[in-house]
């Protein structure tokens, strides 16, 4: 019988977002240009019909095909049938994603888009804090809003803040227990 040659590589959830990389016990395997998934079992197999394959959170992966990214779990099953033009990796519960390229919002877990893709690039703080970009007379500055779109911390940063950044900034400027009392 004639086998295809499978390049089969070991995979590393540390491995920079270029590098093909995936969970503990999960192989990523290429044939004839394209990518798939192995159990290091064998048990589950999703054929190579992906051109890049990147993780998303546990036992599931964003994977492009035709251009078009799509989140999926390890049964290849599409999580929503939304279909974006660059991802990221899941930071906690949400995800940095673009519809067209140039635009970005967030997506949670099941695929719903939570903040809408009017911002620049940004990215998931942690608890309900993200900090999102926008062009500011020529500048690219960055804010922190919560899950609303409120503000939180106007356009001040030339970079993403971290989370540290932002928790020791709303300290800074938060009223005295005396102030809070009086209301």
């Amino acid at each position: 019988m004639n086998y295809p040659i499978l390049k089969i590589e070991r995979l590393d959830y540390q491995t920079p977002l270029t590098d093909i990389c995936l969970f503990e016990r999960v192989f990523v395997y290429s044939s004839k240009g394209l990518l798939g998934l192995i159990a290091d079992d064998f048990g589950s197999i999703i054929p190579p019909i992906y051109e890049e394959i990147i993780p998303a959170f546990d036992f599931h992966f964003w994977a492009r095909k035709n251009h078009k990214w799509k989140l999926y779990n390890f049964k290849n099953i599409e999580i929503n049938g939304i279909e974006f033009k660059h991802v990221t990796t899941f930071c906690n519960e949400y995800a940095c994603v673009s519809r067209n390229g140039n635009n970005f919002g967030f997506v949670n877990r099941n695929g719903e888009i939570k903040i809408t893709d009017h911002y620049l690039k940004g990215k998931h703080l942690g608890k309900s804090f993200f900090a999102v970009g926008k062009n500011i007379r020529g500048q690219v500055k960055y804010a922190v809003i919560d899950l609303t779109e409120h503000v939180i911390i106007p356009f001040i940063f030339e970079e993403i803040p971290t989370f540290t950044e932002v928790v020791l900034l709303l300290l800074k400027r938060r009223k005295p227990l005396r102030e809070w009392l009086r209301l």
